[in-house]
């Protein structure tokens, strides 16, 4: 006599208990991944600010490092040399790279480092003595920055809040330059650039 075989399978309930079981852990490793992909853009974010601020330094050290006496004329005509006030600083300085001197033009530049609407400015011109016609090149070196302050050290070992300054008319060079970023959410840096070629202030 044959005995018939008994078929199992899922019944519905079980079909129906996998399915909210698999839902679950799907909206778990979804929002395991979300958060991941998040702490990745905010440390690529990060590191590319870090970046920015790095190469902005080097920049500023560049510059202000290698500033020379070299008064020019702006645009109307009058003769300035390093002008330094508590949040702006224009100067002089060598380094302008011209390869084999193939260029029509000095190895010498004009900057300019001020803070415009939450951005550190750096402004070149293309020529020290200037003319009204003569245009200037604008640009941004960092973004969110809230607050920027110039500190500049005399022959004395006293930092002054301008340059030349007032007890000091005929000063021409600082010995040192103190500058102070204060970056939102990173708080506030300080660096001290020493000026390599500083002049005595008195005329030989």
């Amino acid at each position: 006599m044959l005995q018939s075989k008994k078929t199992t399978g899922f019944t519905l309930l079980e079909i129906i208990v996998a399915l909210f079981v698999f839902s679950i852990v799907s909206l778990i490793m979804v929002s395991a991944l979300h958060n991941i992909l998040n702490i990745q853009s905010g440390i690529e974010k990060k590191a590319t600010r870090l970046a920015q601020l790095q190469i902005a330094l080097l920049l500023i050290s560049r510059d202000i490092e290698q500033t020379i006496n070299r008064p020019v004329a702006n645009a109307s005509n009058k003769i300035e040399g390093f002008i330094g006030t508590p949040n702006a600083i224009t100067f002089t300085h060598a380094g302008l790279t011209n390869p084999f001197g193939q260029l029509n033009r000095t190895t010498l530049q004009r900057t300019h480092y001020q803070l415009e609407e939450s951005n550190l400015i750096r402004v070149t011109w293309p020529v020290l003595d200037q003319t009204s016609e003569t245009t200037a090149d604008k640009r941004i070196l960092l973004n969110f920055v809230t607050g920027l302050q110039f500190d500049y050290l005399d022959n004395k070992g006293q930092f002054q809040k301008n340059w030349p300054p007032l007890n000091q008319p005929n000063a021409i060079l600082p010995r040192a330059v103190r500058i102070s970023l204060a970056l939102n959410n990173w708080g506030k840096i300080s660096q001290l650039y020493i000026i390599a070629g500083q002049p005595s202030d008195k005329p030989n």
